[in-house]
């Protein structure tokens, strides 16, 4: 949008699905395991774990009412549906990733279709949707310091959890009945604030 616009008259906005509390605890004590071993110049806050539907960027806090009508108006379109916590994975060199993340599976056509709705619900609005193919994960780490590569192998075993209640967690099904419309508050902890919950 209006990338000249202060701060003040501004906000940076992005819309995704926030992760339950239960697995943000189970995730963000895997991280806190991961952290002792392989050093990254950022972990996510636990309260910022989410899966971006679309980010919209630099965005006139007037139109940020329109945005919302949108966004409800999309919700009565969709039903809610079921996703897990699956495989870590990598962005970058395996020896220099720029972030760590973790993917997620299960009914992952109604996951791309919600945010197919979200692309055209915000693209009237100016927020044309991105040219890359959507890869829905939730960022972890960012910006990798350490000296031990990140290859497939170190990845799979990070899914050998050694605490079998832990384990059962970390997979087990949770239902998206809702989105939400955040803003990025930089250098703040945590760092992304809720505008808007949208139920279904």
């Amino acid at each position: 949008m209006n990338a000249n616009a202060s701060d003040k008259d501004s906000e940076r906005l992005f819309i995704a699905v926030k992760l339950p509390l239960e697995l943000r605890q189970v995730l963000a004590q895997e991280c806190s395991n991961l952290s002792q071993t392989y050093q990254f110049a950022k972990w996510t806050h636990p309260e910022d774990y989410h899966i971006t539907l679309q980010f919209l960027g630099d965005t006139p806090k007037t139109i940020i009412p329109d945005l919302i009508m949108a966004l409800k108006q999309l919700s009565g379109q969709c039903r809610p549906f079921k996703l897990s916590l699956d495989k870590w994975g990598t962005f970058g060199l395996p020896t220099a990733p720029r972030v760590l993340w973790v993917g997620v599976s299960g009914e992952l056509e109604e996951l791309n279709q919600l945010a197919t709705k979200v692309h055209s619900a915000m693209l009237p609005l100016g927020f044309p949707a991105e040219s890359r193919e959507y890869k829905p994960h939730l960022t972890v780490a960012r910006k990798y310091r350490g000296k031990i590569s990140i290859d497939d192998k170190m990845l799979e075993n990070l899914l050998k959890l050694d605490d079998e209640k832990r384990s059962k967690i970390f997979h087990r099904d949770w239902t998206i009945d809702s989105f939400v419309l955040y803003a990025t508050r930089m250098y703040a902890i945590p760092m992304y604030e809720i505008i808007e919950n949208i139920t279904f």
